[in-house]
């Protein structure tokens, strides 16, 4: 039996149950990571970040023996090539939950009914699996206070899959072990959290986690083996319901759809918001009336990352004082975030701008924000 393997957020030897099944079925398999349509859009950075992150994991693979390949075309187009010349007989690969990403998974699906290729596809890119969420997926709750509350009442969350052969530490464990084990620094993280400048006041983790190169599953397991062996408090906690919240923006992505991306969201009636490229302009630029915002968005473009405590104030300021159309800052983001995830990208935007599953809208007073968070000034200083 050959099979293809469609590399997508799923870089990683450890903990991939489609990695494994389809080596255990496959005599041959062939690595695939094409272009898509997210990525198109992306700048240099982020582009760079990715190329970066799938050469470690081709280089891996290909130590061992098997074939990858990088395609710029669309998965669609090239296995409807590939397939004339190179036949296979099974497809496997892990499931996304964003509106673009499974209309792509829904054409590919049509290509391998129609030329009688068995099709494998794995749900691993949450914590908890869609089959062991305690609820229906249409019986999702709205709110998140509530999707965690039931959540940790039935938690079940399915053990790490063992690896087929041994595998190299690469970036994402590097940074976990970091965290946790080498520095400690997870036992003040829900205090640091907000912190601007210094890289270990949070995990940093979400870049190897939205490549899928860490699975949550990972990070949840050397969590708990932290809390069992070293210790356990809020902090800890505190990374685990991040988890959650990441789970919780994933679900809610694939019950509504395309929804999310668009200006009015879950909301009746067209978003207030304007399309004002000129004011739009000098956000993305930096060159508000705002010092604070200015600095968030000077270290966007500069290192193709911001704190999470910057991405809600600039989110916030586009929308509410700005007036500006909630899903230009949420493409912007897309363009420029090398940590870049489609459902908790747009889903995080659409909480701020009130036309999600919360009606009232996160609006921050950014100069209180500014005082609070960087009361010398330090971080405005360092990206002025």
């Amino acid at each position: 039996m050959k099979a293809i393997y469609w590399l997508r957020t799923d870089l990683r030897i450890l903990d991939n149950e489609a990695l494994v099944e389809c080596l255990k079925a496959n005599h041959e398999t062939i690595f695939v990571f094409p272009q898509t349509k997210s990525l198109k859009r992306a700048g240099t950075i982020r582009k760079k970040f990715v190329e970066d992150c799938f050469f470690s994991f081709k280089t891996e693979l290909e130590e061992r023996g098997f074939t990858v390949l990088r395609t710029d075309l669309f998965f669609g187009d090239f296995i409807s090539t590939y397939f004339l010349s190179n036949p296979f007989d099974a497809l496997y690969f892990t499931q996304e939950f964003a509106w673009e990403e499974r209309e792509e998974e829904r054409l590919v699906q049509q290509f391998c009914h129609e030329n009688q290729i068995a099709l494998h596809s794995f749900d691993q890119g949450t914590l908890i699996q869609q089959k062991d969420l305690p609820f229906k997926l249409e019986e999702m709750p709205f709110l998140f206070t509530d999707f965690r509350k039931k959540i940790e009442s039935h938690l079940k969350i399915k053990p790490l899959v063992p690896t087929p052969f041994a595998y190299k530490e690469n970036e994402g464990l590097s940074r976990l072990d970091h965290y946790l084990w080498k520095t400690h620094a997870i036992e003040t993280y829900k205090e640091t959290r907000n912190g601007m400048i210094r890289f270990d006041d949070s995990s940093k983790l979400s870049p190897w986690l939205n490549l899928g190169i860490l699975s949550a599953r990972t990070v949840f397991s050397e969590l708990k083996r932290y809390e069992t062996q070293v210790r356990e408090n809020e902090s800890t906690y505190w990374l685990f319901f991040e988890l959650l919240w990441r789970d919780y923006l994933k679900f809610f992505s694939l019950k509504f759809g395309r929804k999310i991306f668009l200006p009015s969201g879950l909301r009746q009636g067209v978003s207030p918001n304007q399309n004002n490229p000129e004011i739009f302009h000098s956000w993305c630029e930096g060159k508000t009336s705002d010092a604070f915002i200015n600095a968030n968005m000077n270290e966007l473009n500069s290192t193709g990352w911001m704190s999470n405590r910057g991405r809600q104030n600039v989110a916030s300021y586009l929308i509410h004082d700005l007036g500006v159309n909630w899903t230009w800052g949420a493409g912007y983001f897309e363009e420029k975030l090398f940590d870049y995830d489609p459902d908790l990208n747009w889903g995080n935007w659409l909480y701020l701008s009130g036309r999600g599953s919360d009606p009232r809208a996160r609006k921050f007073n950014t100069l209180t924000q500014a005082k609070t968070y960087d009361p010398e000034g330090e971080y405005q200083r360092l990206w002025s």
